[in-house]
């Protein structure tokens, strides 16, 4: 659902937190929206309050200033007029305008109507604006700012001669919710949730984190405990199945071991003695051959053994010096100066297994060498991956072998020289060991000519 988004966090983590704060967020908005109407609707019946006291004093004692009447506050502006007034902006507001009218028809049966409504005060006719210079003695406060701004309630009271009596009064929202104190109850509340949701997440996605390091490097880590089951029942549930699963896998491997090592020794056994027998042949040529086919026979069991054991070594993880071990490597395949070594800015160290990691590394510097001619080879670490690029100056690869010479048995064809008597497993160990150790191995075709090699290692470096 938020794949597509480009800033959107990836973590459970970070966006559970993310939703949940986001909800906070819109539920305040709405819940302050609506604190403010109800509290703006407080406001308008204070200031309807005020104004009928005002229309009643006006009623009762005719001309007298009404101001005058109210100790001075200058909060209500009163004027009579022949109609109704044209104040563009201005919504009425029947419910409360209903029981003004109840209420003062109950002590002035004279009034014939009662019109309450709420608007701009830059929309009342200049009349019902105050006049600043008027109130020097009443306290400041925004009537005498600025007589245009914010909102006010327009009371209409229409008399029994056909006259109008108006008054209007600000609605006095200005610190009806004040920041400070809306940017505290905000924290608060997001303090009150976020914190303790971020522990119930973190109990959660802790052993989540394990239980997908496990994946990542399984098979790398032979003996390893099983994971501690943590967390809700349903985590405990998911790593207890985890650790069954890894236990009934770790029980196969280990039985496909020993039949695999008991089928070795029967294989190997009539083997050698075949190559024993071989010696009393009396033709040369024909002992040579036959010693070749019974070494090619012992060469390709021991590459299907190997394959087939990689699922479980029985090499332990060593922190190795990776950049020492392909320059020993290639001095081992070369004494000829065509295998040139780039040597690394940093050491690469990396917890591997070294004897594996060297066969891996054998069968691409020999494929190199044997269809190449010559090669380069470079050593890179960056953060937690390790590469080993090979770059032979060959004919390169079809672009659909690039991928098939990965099939166990599969061989190139004559543009690789096919007749170089391998056993067609080189590149499939190759690939099987670096996927042991948590990463693999590509093939590609350099623009300038020949073919590239990388053999990466996607785990922490030492």
């Amino acid at each position: 659902m938020f794949g597509g988004l480009r800033f959107f966090p990836r973590s459970m983590t970070g966006r559970i937190m993310l939703v949940t704060a986001f909800g906070l967020l819109l539920v305040q908005g709405i819940n302050t929206a609506m604190r403010y109407q109800m509290l703006k609707g407080r406001a308008v019946v204070e200031a309807s309050s005020l104004m009928v006291a005002v229309a009643s004093n006006r009623l009762d004692f005719g001309s007298v200033e009404p101001v005058n009447r109210l100790g001075g506050r200058p909060s209500v502006r009163t004027i009579r007029a022949t109609g109704p007034l044209n104040t563009p902006g201005f919504h009425s507001t029947e419910e409360l305008a209903e029981r003004l009218a109840m209420h003062l028809q109950s002590v002035y049966p004279e009034i014939q109507s009662v019109r309450l409504s709420v608007g701009p005060a830059a929309a009342l006719p200049d009349a019902l604006k105050p006049r600043p210079h008027t109130y020097r003695s009443a306290p400041a406060h925004e009537w005498r700012a600025n007589s245009s701004r914010g909102e006010v309630a327009l009371l209409s009271v229409k008399l029994a001669d056909g006259s109008w009596l108006h008054s209007a009064a600000r609605v006095r929202t200005r610190n009806i919710l004040p920041p400070i104190a809306l940017l505290i109850e905000t924290v608060l509340i997001y303090l009150g949730v976020m914190i303790p949701l971020l522990l119930v997440i973190r109990q959660i996605s802790k052993p989540l984190r394990q239980l997908n390091l496990r994946l990542e490097h399984a098979g790398l880590a032979s003996g390893a405990p099983p994971l501690n089951p943590q967390g809700p029942d349903d985590i405990r549930s998911l790593i207890d199945s985890f650790n069954a699963a890894e236990q009934r896998v770790n029980a196969m491997l280990t039985e496909k071991d020993v039949m695999l090592g008991a089928i070795g020794h029967d294989l190997k056994t009539p083997l050698a003695s075949l190559r024993v027998r071989i010696e009393s042949v009396e033709d040369d040529d024909e002992r040579t051959k036959m010693a070749a086919t019974v070494d090619e026979m012992v060469h390709i069991l021991d590459d299907i053994l190997i394959l087939a054991r990689l699922g479980k070594s029985a090499e332990e993880l060593v922190l190795t010096d990776v950049s020492a071990l392909v320059e020993m490597v290639a001095d081992e395949l070369d004494g000829e100066g065509r295998l040139m070594v780039v040597e690394s800015v940093e050491k690469c160290r990396a917890a591997v297994r070294p004897v594996l990691l060297r066969r891996a590394l054998r069968n691409l510097m020999g494929n190199a060498l044997q269809y190449g001619g010559k090669a380069q080879i470079v050593t890179m670490c960056d953060g937690n991956q390790l590469s080993i690029t090979i770059d032979d100056q060959g004919p390169g690869l079809a672009p659909e072998q690039l991928t098939d010479l990965f099939e166990p048995f599969a061989r190139a064809e004559s543009s690789r020289n096919r007749a170089s008597g391998g056993s067609g497993l080189g590149l499939t160990i190759a690939r099987a060991i670096a996927r042991a150790h948590g990463g693999d191995v590509a093939l590609e075709n350099r623009s300038e000519g020949g073919l590239r090699a990388i053999l990466r290692i996607s785990q922490k470096l030492g």
